[in-house]
């Protein structure tokens, strides 16, 4: 059964992740080009990829099903990442990891595991019975820790999570 969006909330990181804030968001946030920026300097395009299809209406995470998050550090914008439904399932009603990407300078301090968890209680509340994601594959062990499947004759994904209903 499809439950309707919950509204925009804040959440606060797991216990050891300082001052990390993760915010449901309706507009690409301050420091945005420099975390694209950042992206673009590890050899990453999908932030720019999101720019465009935000700018072009394209993909705007506001959809059924849809949210985009920001991850915030002390700092400011250290990661941002969504979910909409999953174009590429077909028939399926399932939804989908969208430009999930984290600062360099950020990883490995939980700020990518808050960020796909609030992806996570998003796509639980509104009733996805999956997730899928297509990763490039220096991420597969993030996604695996996160408890995401590696996909097995899925076409468009690498890892999938079924969640609860």
């Amino acid at each position: 059964m499809f439950r309707p969006a919950r509204p925009a909330t804040t959440q606060v990181a797991p216990p050891g992740t300082p001052t990390l804030r993760i915010e449901r968001i309706v507009q690409l946030p301050e420091g945005f080009a420099d975390l694209a920026a950042d992206a673009h300097g590890s050899g990453e395009r999908m932030l720019e990829v999101l720019r465009e299809d935000w700018e072009a209406g394209t993909i705007r995470f506001d959809g059924w099903g849809e949210a985009l998050f920001a991850a915030h550090g002390p700092n400011g914008l250290v990661g941002i990442g969504g979910l909409t439904r999953d174009p590429f399932a077909g028939e399926d009603v399932v939804g989908r990891v969208r430009r999930i990407y984290i600062r360099r300078s950020a990883r490995r301090a939980g700020a990518g595991r808050a960020l796909l968890g609030a992806i996570v209680g998003q796509a639980s509340a509104v009733g996805y019975p999956r997730l899928r994601v297509r990763s490039p594959a220096s991420a597969f062990a993030f996604y695996e820790a996160c408890g995401f499947l590696r996909a097995v004759r899925e076409k468009g994904a690498t890892h999938i999570m079924p969640l609860a209903a």
